[in-house]
This record gives structure tokens, C-alpha cells and sequence, in this order.
């Protein structure tokens, strides 16, 4: 298949695909080590072996014409066609990739003009099959839409909302590199064809990505919506599988999404489309997947796949809590979560159970935790704060010159406020309640509107952010009262646009307790945020934040949606955590199997989801 090396060496001349070099020491000039020597034999036997298989096929003629293939309206007769493209696609696939083998770990890749000439000659024909392979997969794709009511499948949108993946699950590989199929440590085994072992570690490989994947976002077993995780995985499956044509052909052969994946038959070319439709589904699929298996009411246009329905259109239902935790099993991004937030009370919510849970979001543009003492405790209450910035210098005096030397400088007295902008729920009547309070509180002004078109409302007839004062001397600036200063810096009603939410495609909410809080009094943004949860306190008649706290979150544990565990060793009560820390044990009870020993050697392939996987 290639030329020779044409100066015999002492050493292997044989590369792995790294570009090592064997250097094991020949015998009598020879080109290759006796290991490398006799995988090249049986690369070459094998090459031989499918390259007459390939010759000794014969094509179905029906299945080579694109009218045809579009005029079909017989599933299994696609079927067929589909299975005979797929064989004569995996054996040109198997030469062309026998072939570069061959060059690249024998000959140093110095393949010949004729080599190369035969070897584009079957990529040509490779892409030819594969384009007949789209045409039949696509046919039937419409045959099996049609036949459920469901072409309106083909009429969605793809996913715009998302330019990078920041689920938090990477994408490095888990297998053992099999690129070095053949080194030292693998001395002794029985020889193989090297790139028979390589395909076949492959696919090993995408299959224990899906499986290991998977296992990651399975429950705690103790936790009462285990059951119900692994209905949203199966779900998440099917939203992964139903837009992919060659996928959704695939899938009419199995019952359910487990017995698809637990298929270890299926190729590497269809694994690895299932592993990338995986771990690239959006964020609102991963929604839609979560709302296909709460959603109270079944009616609505729905298409079957694997044994389960794929909805059209959103329930609209209202989540329970606990809910939002099974999406943050699968997608570890708070920004992205909060834009599948179509209210505010939704952004609350989902707010609520990343505090309550502990759950270990990345926060990108959208933030939930803003390192303030009582913070937390402020959101947890329903207070969505558009930022909760750094203090700023609160209060300075320049001297200016006014550019003339009969009058002398001016001093300047400068008193800034601070702000925060911040969206409630209108209908939570303690929403109301903690405004009342704020109203009433000496240092705060207050300015707030109730829905896009309510209108606005000011504690004082001008709520401010920062006023000027200015006197001849430093001493002087006292005796000017700053009641009478008309270096004011108001707020415009515009403002409480700011305090509007960021949700769906990170479009602002408008349909929220709108409130600007402005402070006053004295001290830096701690201190600020301080006489918030105090007020908060007195609404939920409490003393401070920690009985705050346990006043926000002793509903929803009485409900179950926060489920609570015990320490008996350390004595401490935690909440549980969304997914199975024991990701081997999790695996073992998704599949029924242990996983791989290489696998279980290396637990760093067990990392947290926060980490690259």
C-alpha cells in the first residue's frame, strides 16, 4: 500500500500515531521489530480480506437512485436499503482507514501517487454512499413523522440561544489512549490486527462516554425523585435522539432508551452520533425533557421515541422545587438556567434551590451569590437583585478652580447614595409586605412599579443617588443646607427598567414587582444589605438571618421538595445533594454492570460535574 523505507535501519521503523518511534533493535537489517512485523501482517491480511468484500458487493441498484429513494413510502423496505448502504459504507470506510494506518505507523506516511490516487478513489466513493445514506435516513425520518401526526418536527427552529457548551461536563476522553495500542506495557498479549483494536477501543470508548455521562446525573438512591431522575435522563435521551434522522431510523428498532444503550453491538459511527447528540443538547431541551415527565396534563401534539412522548409545546404547568434541581443535574451553567426562566416566579424558584441545595453552579453574566453577609438569605426570600455591586466612595469634598483669579477656587461637597435594583414576585404578598417595610424605613427611599404597566410609585416626592453642594471655603460648605441644592442627580422613572430580570433568551421580564432601594444613611453596601434582611425579619417575624433562613426553607422541606439527611457520626443535617456523589455505584445501578476495570483504575475520570469530564 505504500513504498518501503528505503534504508534499513537497526531500529523499528515503525511510528505510533503520536509520532514515536518504536527504536526496538532489528535483527539481520530487518524493518520492524518482530511485534510490529507481525502487526502489519495481519493489518495487511485484513486490509486484503475486506478490500474483497468490498469487490464481491453488489449494489442495489434501487437504492443508488435519489427519485427513488424520495418516492419510497415503505419503511422496511428503507430499512433494507439503509442496512446494505451501511455495510458497503463500513467497508470502504475500514480500507480507506486500513490504508492511512498502514502509511502513517509503517511508511513514515509516504504513500505513492498511485496509493493515493486508489485511496481518494474510495473516499470519493465513501462520500457517494454516504450521500445516498442521508437521502434513505431522511425518507424515512418523514415516514415515521408522518405516520404519528408529527411533521410538525421538522418544522422546529435549531437552538440559537448558546455559542459554547457550559454545562459543566467536558469533553476529554475516558478510554485509555488507544492511539498507543501495542506499547510496552502490552507486551505479551496475543497480537492483533493493531487497527481492529483501535476501532474497537473507539467505540468502547463513545459508549462508556454515554454510560459515564449518564451515571453523573442519576439521584442519590436515597432520594425519593431517584425514580423520577431517571425518567428525565430517558427523556433527555429521546430529546437527543429525535432530531437526528439516522438516529430516530435507529431507534424504531428499540422498546426504550435503555435497551438502545445497552446495545453492545451498535458501531462506532452510530456511537459517536449518539454521544454527540448527547452531550450537545441546549439547555431548553434539557427543560422540555424535565417537562415531558412532569406535566400533569398528557394532552397536546406529542411524537413516540423509545417508548416515551416528546411534546410540541410546554406544559405552561407550574414546576414543584424540586423540579429545578433536575435540570441542574444535567446543566451546571446559572446563567443558562435562568435564561429557560420565563417569570420571575420561575427565577425564584430555580434561585431558591440553587441556595437551598448548595448545588455548585457556575455563574457566568447572572450571578446568585454575591459573597454579602445575608445575601443569600435576601434572595432566598424572592429578592432577584439585578447586581449587588461594591461599595463606592460615598461622600467627598474637592476644591475646583473656575478658571478666574479674582474669585479663587470653589469647593465641592459631593454625598452619593447607594443603590439596588431589584425584581419581586406579584404574587407573593410578602413581596408587598418587605416594600411597605422599606418604605418605612428611615435611611431607604424607595421607588417601584407593579408590572410593565403599573405605575410608578415614590416613597418621596424625589428619590435621589447623589446631590452636590458647593461653598467659597471648605469651612462654608456646613452652613449650605443641602436641602437647597439643586445638584441633584434624581431618578427617572426609566430606572426600574433596570431592575427588570433577565429570562428567556435573556429577554427582560417586565411582568415583575419592579423596586429601586436607595440608602440613605450611612455605612458601605454590608451594611446595606443588612438593613434588608432586617426587614425581611420583621416581615417573616423572626430575629435575624439564620432563623430567616430556616423560616424560608421549613416549607419546602415539610413539602419534600428539600430533602434533608443526617450525619449520625458528625451530627450535622444537610441537604441532599441533586446527584449521586458515588458515581461508580450510580453507574453500576443505571446499567446493571460494573464499570470497566480501566475505568474504575482511574478516579479521576470520576471528577465532579464542575470539573472537565
Amino acid at each position: 500500500m505504500s513504498r518501503s523505507p528505503r534504508k534499513k535501519r537497526d531500529t523499528c521503523a515503525a511510528l505510533y500515531s503520536a509520532g514515536i518511534q518504536c527504536s526496538v533493535p532489528t535483527v539481520d537489517g530487518a524493518l520492524w521489530c518482530p511485534r510490529h512485523n507481525e502487526e502489519r501482517l495481519k493489518l495487511y491480511t485484513n486490509y486484503k480480506a475486506h478490500h474483497a468484500l468490498l469487490d464481491a458487493f453488489v449494489d442495489n441498484p434501487a437504492c443508488n437512485d435519489f427519485m427513488t429513494i424520495l418516492a419510497c413510502a415503505a419503511l422496511p423496505l428503507l430499512k433494507e436499503w439503509n442496512d446494505s448502504l451501511r455495510l458497503k459504507y463500513n467497508l470502504l470506510s475500514r480500507c480507506i482507514e486500513a490504508r492511512v494506518y498502514f502509511s502513517e505507523r509503517f511508511f513514515g506516511n509516504d504513500m505513492d501517487f498511485g496509493h493515493k490516487a486508489f485511496w481518494e478513489s474510495l473516499v470519493k466513493k465513501r462520500a457517494e454512499v454516504e450521500r445516498l445514506m442521508y437521502y434513505v435516513e431522511t425518507r424515512a425520518y418523514q415516514l415515521i413523522l408522518q405516520s404519528q401526526n408529527a411533521l410538525w418536527v421538522l418544522d422546529r427552529e435549531p437552538d440559537v440561544h448558546e455559542s459554547a457548551d457550559c454545562s459543566g461536563y467536558g469533553d476529554e476522553s475516558l478510554g485509555r489512549d488507544a492511539s498507543l495500542h501495542s506499547i510496552e506495557n502490552d507486551r505479551g498479549a496475543a497480537i492483533e490486527d493493531p487497527l481492529e483494536a483501535v476501532l474497537r477501543e473507539k467505540a468502547v470508548e463513545f459508549l462508556e462516554k454515554i454510560r459515564s455521562r449518564l451515571a453523573r446525573y442519576c439521584a442519590p438512591s436515597t432520594s425519593r425523585y431517584h425514580d423520577e431522575r431517571l425518567e428525565v435522563i430517558y427523556a433527555y435521551v429521546r430529546r437527543a435522539i429525535f432530531t437526528e434522522p439516522a438516529l430516530m431510523f435507529l431507534s424504531q428498532s428499540y422498546d426504550n432508551v435503555m435497551a438502545l444503550l445497552s446495545d453492545d453491538n451498535l458501531d462506532l459511527v452510530t456511537l459517536e452520533k449518539i454521544w454527540n447528540a448527547v452531550k450537545t443538547l441546549c439547555v431548553h431541551d434539557i427543560r422540555d425533557a424535565v417537562d415531558d415527565v412532569l406535566r400533569a396534563n398528557s394532552e397536546g401534539d406529542y411524537v413516540m421515541v423509545l417508548g416515551g412522548k416528546i411534546f410540541k409545546d410546554a406544559s405552561g404547568e407550574e414546576w414543584p422545587l424540586h423540579a429545578w434541581g433536575h435540570m441542574m443535574a444535567i446543566y451546571q451553567c446559572y446563567s443558562c438556567l435562568r435564561m429557560t426562566c420565563k417569570t420571575t416566579d420561575e427565577i425564584i424558584a430555580i434561585t431558591r434551590f440553587a441556595l437551598f441545595s448548595q448545588t455548585p453552579l457556575t455563574q457566568g453574566c447572572l450571578k446568585y451569590d454575591y459573597g454579602f453577609d445575608g445575601a443569600k438569605e435576601l434572595l432566598l426570600a424572592g429578592f432577584i437583585p439585578s447586581d449587588i455591586p461594591l461599595s463606592s466612595p460615598r461622600h467627598s469634598i474637592i476644591s475646583t478652580d473656575n478658571g478666574s483669579q479674582s474669585f479663587g477656587p470653589i469647593w465641592e461637597e459631593t454625598k452619593r447614595n447607594l443603590s439596588l435594583y431589584a425584581a419581586l414576585s406579584l404574587n407573593d404578598a410578602k413581596a408587598q409586605a418587605f416594600v411597605n417595610g422599606c418604605i418605612r424605613h428611615p435611611d431607604l427611599m424607595v421607588m417601584l412599579r407593579k408590572g410593565a404597566d403599573g405605575r410608578v410609585i415614590r416613597s418621596r416626592p424625589v428619590v435621589w443617588t447623589s446631590r452636590k453642594r458647593h461653598a467659597r471655603s471648605r469651612s462654608a460648605l456646613a452652613s449650605v443646607p443641602w436641602e437647597k441644592t439643586r445638584d441633584v442627580v434624581r431618578l427617572q422613572d426609566d430606572a426600574l427598567e433596570e431592575a427588570q430580570p433577565s429570562g428567556w433568551s435573556q429577554e427582560k421580564i417586565a411582568d415583575c414587582l419592579m423596586v429601586v432601594l436607595v440608602d440613605g444613611g450611612e455605612g458601605n453596601m454590608g451594611d446595606f444589605v443588612r438593613k434588608l434582611v432586617e426587614v425581611w425579619c420583621q416581615v417573616y417575624h423572626v430575629n435575624d438571618k439564620e432563623e430567616l433562613y430556616h423560616a424560608l426553607e421549613t416549607p419546602f422541606v415539610e413539602a419534600g421538595e428539600l430533602e434533608k439527611c443526617s450525619c449520625d457520626q458528625h451530627e450535622v443535617t444537610f441537604t441532599l445533594p441533586t446527584v449521586c456523589g458515588e458515581v461508580m455505584s450510580a453507574y453500576e445501578s443505571l446499567w446493571g454492570t460494573p464499570p470497566p476495570s480501566w475505568l474504575v483504575e482511574n478516579p479521576n475520570r470520576f471528577r465532579l460535574a464542575t470539573d472537565s469530564f
